[in-house]
């Protein structure tokens, strides 16, 4: 076999692994515990730092996914502009259902989730993103922390199976030359 066939066959099977790796992807879990829950009803609570942002989106694709302990908290991602239009809202300006309520029911809600049990899935975005928390009803909350389990699964994007797949037929052509 000569030395192109080899070099060739190599970048072949290195991209059929890119893609096999691309695919299955991988999960991070964990867990934040005693988060302090609000017991201001019907208001959004955000972090004062920020998500961390997927930066190579352009190449790995990753899903967030949030459970946590409690039923009467609600949990929000949203971005930057509207995490401030929120915090600027005063408490008793909220209706549920509107565009200004800044709860799950917000229009401009990334993603959100009222049931710890079932959580909220959400593909992580490049920018800046906030996560709130705040009471499900006018009740305030039993208890005083939550505990918030996450998974992120990260995986190979469009671009990069694209990009792999010219590392395998560059690695064709390259065992035809002579």
């Amino acid at each position: 076999m000569r030395k192109q066939e080899k070099i060739g066959y190599g970048l072949v099977g290195a991209a059929v692994v890119l893609i096999l790796l691309g695919t299955v992807g991988f999960t991070l879990e964990g867990e934040v515990n005693d988060v302090p829950t609000p017991n201001v009803p019907e208001k959004t609570f955000f972090g004062d730092d920020a998500l961390p942002s997927n930066g190579l989106s352009i190449i790995l694709t990753a899903e967030l996914t949030l459970n946590w302990d409690r039923d009467d908290i609600y949990v929000v991602i949203v971005d930057e502009e509207e995490k401030n239009r929120c915090e600027s809202l005063p408490t008793g300006l909220f209706n549920e259902g509107s565009t200004t309520a800044c709860t799950p029911y917000d229009a401009d809600v990334l993603a959100a989730g009222s049931d710890g049990e079932a959580g909220f899935s959400w593909v992580v975005e490049s920018g800046v993103h906030f996560a709130g928390i705040g009471t499900v009803d006018d009740d305030l909350p039993a208890g005083t922390d939550v505990t918030l389990a996450y998974s992120v699964h990260i995986q190979a994007s469009f671009v990069a199976y694209f990009l792999f797949a010219l590392v395998g037929v560059g690695g064709l052509a390259y065992t035809r030359m002579e």
